[in-house]
């Protein structure tokens, strides 16, 4: 009774608000839908190709037994220099045979693969061999163009301990003759053009990150961005300041106070002081399936004294460390409008919510009584359907249109979400914004391995009719909180592990989420209406609660 009390009170103060507000604004043409989008993960096998150079999204390198045979990683630690290229090859320890190493890159992307000419550079005295979607041996220093019809594995052959070969790159066949004025893909900086936020949480490999001090973080240097401690941050400044795109940075849940200030220090030098940044302590904490959880608990035992069950732990937590971050980079930053604060909680638990709000206004972890900006949550749609297919013995006999149905009426629960969780942010003077959104059509435990339902899972989300599904979702979240909205994510393949790109790889233009951003956010967003215009339009709420313009 209480919830559907908030719900009416809620859409109401929304209906109202959109009568009176989102109108002028159309008019003069300001962000209406404000959106975000999550990165993927950099790696060898992911479709988004980030960088120019695809050496940049390497795999860490592979030990192998020089003179061949033997297992495919011998698991024999190279020593590397500073930038992570081996101080000699071939390596002997005196204990194994002697080691090689070598590193995938564009791997298993299927058709999303560049194809063509690349140009590889390398650099210092030694020989590197390609092999699999290329082919040849080369003596260093070399720069020379190579044929590419697919994935590629590099060797690194031989290695002059006087003069190591060094400064990998294997240039994106677009971009052989601009490379050296070039970082970013023109594929990736173009999908960013119709957000206001980039999240880099796995960038910045968030969850489970083994990152402590300032010296654990990944070089710009470094031969490859795709290791355990995430990008560069400097890597992360250019983006931001190249499409002017706010930043969304997750701190690592380990990072000790001098990281943070470092940290603090370097963007505020860097990022453009046009943009905003949203500073989270982590990535889910709250949530027992991620090692953080687990590790956040501990700590506030071990350095607060703090007691408790593990969860409630966690949480205070959650509340002190976010404190200590803003509270750091307030201080670095001298009351620069600049950063947005975040509390992130979970969608479906509002007294979460309360009690993360209640923990960090309580000076025993807010220990400098900083303040807070926004309430974060992820209000996903959808997340038991799956296992329910399964449970109702529905696997073979569900179609995938009446799969769609359901995710159609799952968009109650999350709404439900949505409104309980504004009222408490609402209460507490804070803005309701998404740090990740979208479908969670994905089973769990077992049923992941059941291929005939993957398969179905997969079709919905590849389906025309899901379009309106999604943009009905859209329209939800934006009537009910109007607040920015952070897609999870940009593009990766679709597996028994979740469809969470926005599209499978760059050019999946026709992908129905993708085109329900297109439809019912950025063509919003870029409205340029004047008042004769407006007197033509009409505004009524539509099934999903929201606010239609017709």
């Amino acid at each position: 009774m209480i919830a559907s009390l908030l719900f009416i009170f809620v859409c109401m103060r929304k209906l109202l608000l959109s009568l009176w507000v989102i109108l002028p604004l159309l008019a003069i043409s300001q962000v209406n839908r404000p959106i975000g989008i999550n990165l993927a993960g950099v790696s060898d096998y992911s479709t988004e190709l980030v960088f120019v150079d695809a050496f940049k999204q390497s795999r860490g390198w592979i030990s192998s037994n020089a003179e061949g045979g033997g297992p495919w990683d011998t698991g024999i630690d190279v020593p590397l220099n500073a930038q992570g290229y081996p101080l000699e090859i071939p390596y002997d320890d005196g204990v194994n045979l002697p080691q090689i190493v070598k590193t995938l890159m564009i791997w298993d992307l299927q058709e999303a693969t560049p194809t063509g000419h690349f140009r590889l550079i390398a650099e210092g005295s030694g020989q590197i061999r390609l092999n699999f979607g290329a082919s040849g041996t080369y003596t260093c220093p070399v720069n020379t163009l190579v044929d590419v019809s697919g994935a590629v594995m590099l060797e690194i052959l031989e290695s002059n301990a006087s003069d190591p070969v060094h400064g990998i790159q294997f240039i994106l066949p677009n971009y052989i003759n601009s490379y050296e004025d070039q970082i970013f893909t023109d594929e990736l900086t173009t999908f960013l053009d119709d957000f206001q936020v980039i999240r880099y949480m796995d960038w910045l490999r968030t969850n489970a990150s083994p990152v402590t001090s300032w010296s654990d973080r990944t070089p710009v240097d470094y031969y490859s961005q795709a290791m355990t401690e995430g990008v560069a941050w400097e890597y992360v400044m250019a983006l931001a300041n190249q499409t002017q795109k706010d930043l969304w940075i997750n701190i690592p849940h380990k990072a000790d106070d001098d990281y943070i200030t470092q940290l603090a220090q370097l963007l505020n030098e860097g990022v453009d002081e046009n943009l905003h940044i949203y500073l989270e302590y982590s990535n889910e904490v709250w949530n027992a399936a991620f090692s953080q959880h687990h590790d956040c608990a501990e700590l506030a035992s071990s350095l607060y004294g703090y007691t408790g069950q593990e969860w409630e732990r966690a949480w205070q937590c959650t509340a002190r460390r976010s404190a200590d971050v803003f509270s750091i980079f307030e201080n670095v930053f001298e009351n620069d409008e600049r950063l947005v604060k975040v509390i992130p909680s979970q969608a479906a638990n509002s007294w979460l919510s309360g009690q993360l709000i209640s923990y960090f206004n309580d000076p025993l972890y807010n220990l400098n009584g900083v303040s807070a900006d926004v309430l974060a949550i992820a209000p996903y749609f959808g997340g038991a359907v799956a296992d329910q297919i399964v449970t109702d013995n529905m696997v073979s006999s569900i179609t995938v249109e009446e799969i769609i149905s359901l995710m159609q009426t799952a968009l109650g629960e999350s709404s439900q979400w949505i409104t309980e969780t504004e009222f408490v942010a609402n209460q507490n003077g804070l803005d309701l914004v998404c740090y990740e959104g979208g479908q969670h059509l994905v089973a769990t435990g077992n049923n992941v391995n059941l291929d005939e339902l993957t398969e179905k899972l997969v079709a919905v989300n590849r389906h025309p009719d899901f379009n309106e599904v999604y943009c009905a979702y859209l329209d939800e979240w934006y009537f009910l909180s109007g607040g920015l909205f952070c897609q999870f994510s940009s593009h990766g393949w679709y597996s028994k592990w979740g469809s969470w790109g926005v599209k499978e790889y760059f050019d999946d233009m026709l992908n129905p989420k993708y085109q329900a951003l297109q439809e019912c956010v950025f063509a919003v967003n870029s409205l340029d209406l004047n008042e004769e215009e407006l007197a033509n339009w009409s505004i009524f709420p539509n099934q999903a609660k929201d606010v239609v313009i017709i």
